[in-house]
């Protein structure tokens, strides 16, 4: 099946053994355009990147800037240019793979019911392989083990003193039937998420201030201070397998790898005074910072979401 209305890519830097190795080989290319956005990598692979997609037939781009962010909207202006039909891009991260059948098939009947077209970003299903293995998927389809990682919700929290629900609560609350079908919410996982193309050109400015930790939460942010919400599809399920990045001597923990500096994958990490500029509080003490300018939000999601008590379900469902 053709799927002209998705682009499916991947933002690559110093990495591209495991494109090769992992990426090519957990997702089913077949049927749809798979493009590669280079992030600056060193020119040993640079070129070693140009030759890999050219031996898979995959389009190479190389980023106008710096950071995940701008290689999104790297590609968005390609798009623009040369594939107008593109309603949605699905970005993935090189250890994170669609293990629902049909997975493509199923987000394409969504995108071309028109029903998703007022929503900037969706988000899936994602389990943790940290927590989860692919034995434990028949037990999520069953019912009896309760749903993976389905959203950062940063501001949706249950004790104020922390930034996110603690694992055990979340997992409790999950198990919840309310949330089994799909829900909006403040930002989806970032490892494995879909954009929409024409609401990303009217609403987003993107910036190079973030390589790759909060590149999509300021994305989510964007969306959601212009009521143009965040939808998590929680019958698309992914694997979120960090320890694949091991065997190609990765740090297998992104975040700590850039802080140590570690030139794989990303760069530096999470620029909050960045954060801070744009949105007015720290991204890492949310209660505290975004209480005394919450008026500032007034009418916004984002301000719905500071507001909304998690424990009681989703901010709202939705009839898709």
């Amino acid at each position: 099946m053709k799927h002209d209305s998705i682009i499916v890519y991947v933002s690559s830097r110093n990495n591209y053994d495991m494109l090769e190795g992992e990426v090519l080989n957990n997702i089913d290319t077949e049927g749809f355009e798979f493009i590669n956005v280079d992030d600056n990598s060193c020119e040993e692979e640079l070129e070693k990147g140009k030759a890999i997609c050219e031996k898979h037939g995959i389009i190479f781009l190389e980023n106008k800037d710096r950071g995940v962010q701008m290689a999104t909207q790297t590609l968005i202006d390609y798009i623009n240019n040369n594939r107008p039909q593109c309603k949605w891009i699905v970005c993935f991260q090189h250890d994170i793979y669609p293990i629902s059948k049909n997975f493509f098939d199923k987000l394409d009947n969504y995108i071309n019911s028109d029903k998703l077209n007022d929503f900037g970003l969706i988000g899936f299903n994602v389990l943790d392989h940290g927590d989860y293995t692919l034995n434990s998927y028949d037990l999520f389809q069953q019912g009896d083990s309760p749903f993976g990682m389905i959203g950062m919700c940063h501001l949706s929290v249950q004790d104020r003193s922390k930034r996110w629900l603690c694992t055990k609560q979340q997992t409790e609350l999950l198990k919840r039937d309310i949330w089994k079908t799909p829900f909006i919410v403040e930002f989806p996982m970032w490892a494995a998420v879909g954009i929409n193309v024409n609401n990303w050109n009217k609403h987003i400015i993107a910036t190079n201030q973030y390589h790759f930790h909060l590149w999509l939460p300021d994305i989510a942010m964007q969306f959601n201070y212009k009521n143009k919400a965040c939808l998590i599809l929680p019958d698309l399920y992914c694997l979120n397998n960090q320890s694949l990045k091991e065997k190609y001597s990765i740090n297998k923990n992104s975040a700590q790898g850039a802080i140590q500096g570690n030139d794989y994958h990303f760069g530096e990490y999470s620029n909050f005074n960045a954060w801070k500029d744009r949105w007015g509080w720290h991204y890492e003490d949310v209660y505290e910072n975004f209480h005394s300018i919450q008026e500032n939000y007034s009418g916004t999601l984002i301000s719905d979401f500071f507001n909304h008590d998690i424990t009681k379900g989703p901010l709202r469902s939705v009839d898709i």
